[in-house]
């Protein structure tokens, strides 16, 4: 579905944001975390072979990056057992970049994401509790983090609504402050960052207050800014089209009310208009 919307988006038949996709995520076999819910088949893969093929099938979809499920933990799921190997994270890290594909590694505990660093993912997810040698692996290598501490504060908001079982909450409040935690030891010795939503339901819209907590972990405003712009055109490998306001780059932008290098707040609460390819889109100054 993720390719298709990106298609007729950039075919002019749909209005909608540039967007880069992943089709299936690369999931072991497993039990439904919830009931009801698998996994999709498009995504299963055990072992090496299998997970060679899972990644070339993505690509041969149309898939502009892969995504590998390196971890439980999802939703009201905060635990982080490691489902693929170091094998496997590194089986599928080599063929994603021998088509020129970047690949995120989902990893919500330490193990997963001491392999997936080691493998050579181009961007961690989620990961808490990272060590120090983890730590420093990433800045040596330029990996990405992408934290998504914002979506354990929406859960928290929403649970009921979508249905979580009871005691969500507090595991959920629970894991706010070691993700944040992680977060801040991250930056401090140097690790670069990407924002990140890790939006699902109807959290779409509310991405950017991830930058809130970016600045809670230490970074000025401006460089919050920059894991949502610079940083992230990096990430995708698009740092010569996107990301800047300069000549021979793509005409997309957000104005906001205020100063958002002075108070990231004003990245969510006051968006005025939203330009893409030198069009706007959105235009709240008309209403």
């Amino acid at each position: 579905m993720d390719i298709a919307m990106r298609d007729l988006i950039n075919r002019g038949e749909m209005i909608g944001p540039r967007m880069f996709v992943c089709g299936y995520g690369l999931y072991v076999t497993n039990t439904p975390y919830k009931p009801g819910m698998n996994s999709p088949a498009g995504g299963i893969a055990d072992g090496v072979p299998e997970v060679l093929k899972a990644v070339r099938q993505q690509i041969a979809a149309g898939a502009d990056v892969i995504k590998m499920y390196g971890s439980t933990g999802t939703d009201d799921d905060v635990t982080g057992f490691e489902t693929y190997t170091y094998a496997e994270m590194k089986a599928a890290v080599e063929m994603a970049h021998q088509f020129g594909k970047k690949i995120a590694i989902h990893s919500y505990g330490p193990n997963g994401a001491q392999d997936a660093v080691r493998a050579g993912t181009d961007s961690l997810e989620h990961a808490t509790d990272m060590d120090d040698a983890t730590i420093q692996e990433m800045v040596k290598r330029g990996t990405f983090y992408v934290p998504t501490i914002d979506h354990n504060r929406y859960y928290i908001e929403n649970g009921d609504k979508i249905g979580y079982a009871p005691g969500y909450k507090e595991k959920l409040q629970a894991f706010i402050p070691k993700n944040l935690e992680t977060a801040r030891k991250a930056f401090k010795a140097g690790v670069k960052f990407a924002m990140g939503s890790d939006a699902i339901y109807t959290m779409f819209g509310q991405n950017t207050r991830e930058l809130g907590w970016f600045v809670k972990a230490g970074m000025t405003p401006e460089q919050a800014l920059r894991t949502a712009t610079t940083n992230a055109a990096e990430l995708l490998g698009k740092e010569k089209e996107l990301g800047a306001v300069a000549p021979g780059y793509f005409g997309d932008m957000v104005a906001v009310e205020g100063d958002p290098s002075a108070d990231i707040d004003a990245v969510l609460k006051n968006v005025k208009w939203v330009m893409k390819s030198g069009v706007v889109v959105m235009d709240k100054t008309k209403n």
